[in-house]
């Protein structure tokens, strides 16, 4: 939790200090009256009555003086403006849910795409309101959907075909079986065709992920995120044939849609384009979203599941979502919502218990 006017409660935090230090050294006004000597002072504050009571009155006073500071501190911190509640989160997701489309412009067989796909496999399992698609560079493998069961049974699926291309490559035993998955998988995930005029970039991938958003020409009530996993330079730098898309149309029509760009680039190629990555991070840059280079050198496939570097930056993209726009223009996200129930209940509670101990001990 997060408070959005956070120096009224550092104020009123120094304000109470003040206030009970002068309490404290202040010297208190002694009245002036005659009192009845008593004989064996002592014993009688030995006695167990006289301590019954002694140690009544002792919690009371240490109650009432807790009960003030809590009612103080939680309407004061209410007052703040408190922000980043999962109440408030909850609320905003509901009313704005999330849309993530997966674009994969690698090999399905590569252990980086099994390790991506193996993250968001388990990351459906926790899905609330949130939608999830995944598109290869020719095809929709997944359609957003929020079957959270159909999604993870998927992906795991995906992820099997690194692990059996593996076990080729390296002269395992590999059934016939397996064998025809392998193929059949690797041709359900993508369908490559060589064209005499035209050759494919990363914006015809991103452009191709793009559309797999519903009304993607318009934004909507739902928010979109993409998210890359590949390389930034498709085409080569000798590379003469036209493409569909180039970057300002691409990003023309991620404004036009509300839709953020994250990219994950490979940065473990031989020739790695330097402006090829220049011109991919501005553009993704423009659309509030993350631009980062991932080398998967040293992080073999394993049954641990996503390298922890991979995860790591995932985490980062995810801890980023994209954000909401109203009608009128203005743009929300779930740290704009103000959740003072909490802090409020705690202040009600805390002052009623004051009012009926209070109440108690007059009587």
């Amino acid at each position: 939790m997060d408070l959005r006017w956070w120096p009224l409660a550092v104020a009123g935090a120094m304000l109470l200090l003040v206030a009970i230090v002068v309490a404290w050294f202040s010297p208190m006004a002694r009245v002036q009256r005659s009192l009845r000597p008593l004989a064996h002072v002592d014993r009688l504050t030995r006695l167990p009555e006289y301590l019954r009571i002694y140690r009544v009155y002792l919690l009371s006073v240490v109650v009432t003086a807790v009960l003030l500071v809590v009612t103080f501190g939680a309407t004061l911190v209410a007052a703040a403006r408190p922000v980043g509640l999962s109440s408030s989160t909850e609320t905003f997701d509901a009313a704005h849910p999330e849309d993530i489309m997966l674009c994969v412009g690698q090999p399905v067989t590569d252990p980086t795409t099994a390790g991506f796909l193996d993250y968001y496999a388990r990351q459906s399992k926790s899905f609330g309101t949130q939608r999830l698609g995944l598109t290869s560079p020719t095809l929709r493998i997944i359609p957003l959907t929020r079957d959270a069961e159909y999604i993870a049974q998927r992906l795991t699926g995906l992820t099997q075909l690194a692990r059996l291309q593996q076990d080729l490559d390296t002269g395992a035993q590999v059934s016939a079986v397996d064998r025809d998955k392998l193929a059949t998988g690797v041709e359900a995930f993508s369908h490559p065709v060589g064209y005499v005029d035209y050759a494919q970039s990363i914006e015809d991938i991103l452009a191709l992920c793009m559309t797999g958003f519903p009304s993607f020409e318009s934004k909507g009530t739902h928010r979109r995120q993409l998210v890359y996993l590949g390389y930034t330079d498709l085409r080569g730098a000798d590379e003469q044939r036209r493409s569909l898309f180039s970057a300002q149309a691409l990003q023309q029509m991620a404004s036009a849609g509300g839709i953020q760009l994250n990219v994950l680039a490979r940065s473990d190629v031989v020739a790695e384009s330097t402006q090829g990555n220049d011109a991919v991070r501005s553009l993704v840059e423009s659309t509030g979203g993350r631009f980062s280079l991932y080398n998967p050198a040293g992080a073999a496939l394993s049954d641990a599941g996503t390298d922890p570097a991979l995860s790591r930056q995932l985490d980062q993209i995810g801890s980023n979502p994209p954000s909401a726009e109203l009608p009128g223009g203005q743009v929300i996200t779930s740290r704009s919502m103000d959740s003072p129930g909490p802090v409020l209940v705690v202040a009600l509670v805390a002052a009623g218990i004051l009012s009926v101990s209070l109440a108690v001990l007059r009587r």
